[in-house]
């Protein structure tokens, strides 16, 4: 029996290990928990060339990308972090008081809370999109979440459902473990690739990064 190594079966199998290879290194990369951000931007900057057609070797491409976005990912995560982390904090200290003004409180502190969602959301994969800097990219991030609503609730849900999905069905931590982070990051980036096409001014040579201009 002669196996065709050239045939979509193959081709579907190596895919797919690859995938469970960049799902692994990617959780590797997010076990000193202050790298989640530099490992998710170059996550983001594989799947997105995948999806436009760059091929090519996933896991050399990934730690290719970490390095160079590092820095700028880095301080973005902490910063997002502890805005996340205070809002948390300031909403349940406020719960615990139960008065009509705490509620009030609450409810916009629970609206700053969605708006930081939305940041996150987008900031890193624009980072691994857009040549920006820091300031910029997460200004593009909020203008982006404002103004494409529909992408912004769709990658919302998502990302809620992922979430769901593991609290009430344990097993399926399992799939996360082996393939499941890549392969989200994967089915966000086409529509992710869709909304950012609107604001792509230019090519940028070898990496195929566009700038993108003031929003």
């Amino acid at each position: 029996m002669k196996f065709n190594f050239n045939s979509p079966l193959m081709d579907f199998l190596n895919t797919t290990a690859q995938y469970i290879a960049l799902n692994i290194v990617f959780l590797l990369c997010c076990v000193p928990i202050i790298t989640i951000g530099p490992a998710i931007a170059a996550l983001y900057q594989v799947t997105l060339r995948e999806i436009r057609g760059e091929h090519g070797y996933l896991i050399r491409k990934f730690f290719q990308h970490f390095k160079e976005m590092f820095l700028q990912s880095f301080f973005t995560f902490l910063l997002l972090l502890a805005v996340v982390l205070i809002l948390l904090y300031n909403i349940a200290f406020w719960n615990g008081l139960g008065s009509t003004l705490s509620n009030i409180i609450i409810v916009l502190l629970s609206l700053l809370l969605l708006i930081a969602a939305c940041i996150v959301i987008y900031v890193f994969p624009l980072m691994a999109r857009f040549n920006n800097g820091f300031i910029q990219t997460i200004k593009n991030a909020f203008f982006i979440a404002l103004t494409n609503p529909k992408s912004t609730i769709f990658l919302l849900v998502i990302h809620a459902l992922v979430v769901f999905v593991i609290i009430i069905f344990p097993p399926s931590k399992v799939f996360m473990l082996l393939i499941g982070f890549s392969f989200i990051a994967y089915c966000n980036s086409y529509l992710l690739n869709k909304v950012f096409k609107k604001y792509e001014a230019q090519e940028d040579g070898d990496h195929a990064d566009q700038k993108v201009s003031e929003l």
